[in-house]
């Protein structure tokens, strides 16, 4: 710091000693190890504050560029949130749209062939009576196997203690 070598010490001591004397060195010497002491650990501590204000300014821009990414992406996705939105807004109607008029059709369709059904009564043809449900949807209706496709299935499985089929997949009458 100063530069202060062995020699320097020692003539600062022989000029002490000789103003000073030996009693009022001791307490001299004592008071500036003090002082000296309080200086040290003052600039530790300013320095250590210095270090972590750095820090902390450090890790509060650190974390404000996070915040600013996370504020970015969130824009982002909340600009995807609607459009999505927007899409499934513009599917669900063109679905209502086509539902309604593919009920239409379905009506204009079961009216034609009741009207044609109505006027093919009095003929004994067994197709004209089924033709109402050859237009109904498939949905909830359930095919039983003819003894043709039953005879073309898989043999039954090898027995199995503790397992138990499920019904609907096999039929034990084959």
């Amino acid at each position: 710091m100063f530069n202060l070598g062995l020699f320097e010490l020692g003539l600062f001591g022989v000029i002490a000693l000789i103003i000073l004397g030996p009693e009022k060195l001791i307490i001299t010497a004592r008071t500036l190890g003090k002082w000296y002491g309080n200086f040290r650990r003052m600039s530790a501590r300013l320095q250590s504050e210095l270090v972590s204000e750095l820090e902390l300014t450090e890790v509060q821009n650190a974390l404000k560029a996070e915040i600013d990414e996370i504020r970015a992406s969130e824009a982002k996705m909340k600009a995807q949130m609607q459009e999505l939105q927007a899409k499934i807004r513009q599917t669900d109607q063109i679905a209502r749209t086509n539902q309604s008029a593919i009920l239409e059709n379905w009506q204009e369709t079961q009216d034609t062939k009741q009207d044609a059904q109505d006027t093919d009564t009095d003929s004994e043809n067994p197709q004209a009576n089924t033709s109402q449900y050859d237009t109904l949807p498939l949905t909830y209706r359930f095919f039983l196997l003819g003894d043709y496709d039953k005879k073309r299935r898989l043999p039954p499985a090898p027995f199995l203690p503790n397992y138990k089929a499920d019904k609907l997949l096999y039929q034990g009458d084959v």
